[in-house]
């Protein structure tokens, strides 16, 4: 008995498998208008052919992201290489016209209305103004296109950091119903800070003040890279090497300030758990913020290495 129900069971599904087969297999017929209108930028087969198609094949899509107001040119060979591709061009015949063009229908998204949108949320990224300097602005350009505005749309930036100066290069993604268009738009930032000019020449190792220069007033897009830009930026620094008279500032021009000196006698807090002793130590040689130098303790005559915590301290932890 077990045998013959394996039999039946194996014969049954041979029967439903070919069955299938047969009905897959069934002629069917796509009739070709010459023109069709579409809403939306998608077609599929099932919007451009005349008469029922299987449901499978009336959802293929023959083409997609299509701007409004355009029409586009379907033909017999296209349709049938994407049944093909989909693998359901069994028992599929034509009729009708040799290719169909498809008309889309729908409103066109205004250039005004994308830049307008992508400005505003450009405008979130511009630095705020440097105090006493003008307000800073962008440029903004991108590819120009044709998309539709049917239904929302929305406007998406990948960039959520503030713009640099100059030429800034900031994805966009729009999506319309169920288009979707991304594009590079070149994002040129105008913002202005001062820069200094050396009022005579300045030696090495001098530290730096405001007073030391003169300052005017630049667009930073057009300043080039390295150029010391704010007086704050002088703030515990000194030359690294001479300045001549009327050279502009610029960051290489710069070191830090050191707070000690080699040689200067400074007070050394020796910090072990939660107990904390300070004694008189050496400097070994010159030190900024937060740098690590040798000391000398002045009560074992032990050198450690310590770190500077401001003018004539240092810490060493044990």
């Amino acid at each position: 008995m077990r045998v013959k129900g394996v039999a039946f069971l194996g014969l049954a599904l041979a029967l439903q498998l070919s069955v299938q087969v047969a009905a897959a297999a069934r002629p069917w017929r796509i009739v070709l208008p010459d023109t069709v209108h579409v809403q939306g930028g998608t077609a599929l087969l099932r919007d451009v052919a005349l008469g029922p198609v299987p449901a499978a094949a009336g959802d293929l899509v023959l083409t997609a992201g299509v701007a409004p107001n355009t029409a586009v040119a379907i033909s017999r060979q296209t349709i049938l290489r994407k049944l093909v591709t989909a693998g359901l061009s069994a028992g599929v015949s034509f009729r009708g016209a040799d290719r169909c063009y498809v008309a889309f229908a729908g409103r066109e998204l205004r250039g005004d209305e994308l830049a307008g949108e992508i400005r505003r949320q450009l405008q979130a990224l511009v630095p705020t103004p440097t105090v006493g300097g003008p307000a800073p602005w962008f440029e903004l350009s991108y590819p120009q296109m044709r998309l539709s505005a049917d239904g929302d749309w929305g406007v998406t930036l990948s960039r959520h950091t503030p713009l640099e100066p100059g030429r800034n290069l900031v994805q966009v993604r729009v999506t319309s119903g169920d288009h979707t268009k991304a594009f590079a738009a070149s994002v040129v930032l105008h913002s202005y800070g001062e820069t200094a000019r050396a009022i005579r020449e300045i030696g090495r190792d001098t530290p730096l003040s405001a007073a030391q220069f003169n300052w005017e007033w630049q667009d930073l897009a057009n300043v080039p890279r390295g150029v010391i830009v704010g007086r704050t930026s002088l703030a515990g620094t000194s030359t690294a090497r001479k300045v001549a008279g009327g050279a502009a500032l610029r960051e290489a021009d710069l070191h830090e300030t050191p707070v000690i000196q080699a040689g200067d006698s400074v007070d050394l807090l020796v910090i072990r758990g939660q107990v904390a002793v300070t004694v008189r130590a050496v400097a070994r040689q010159k030190g900024c913020l937060d740098q690590t130098i040798p000391v000398r303790n002045e009560l074992t005559g032990r050198l450690v290495n310590a770190r500077v915590a401001g003018p004539g301290l240092v810490e060493w932890r044990r």
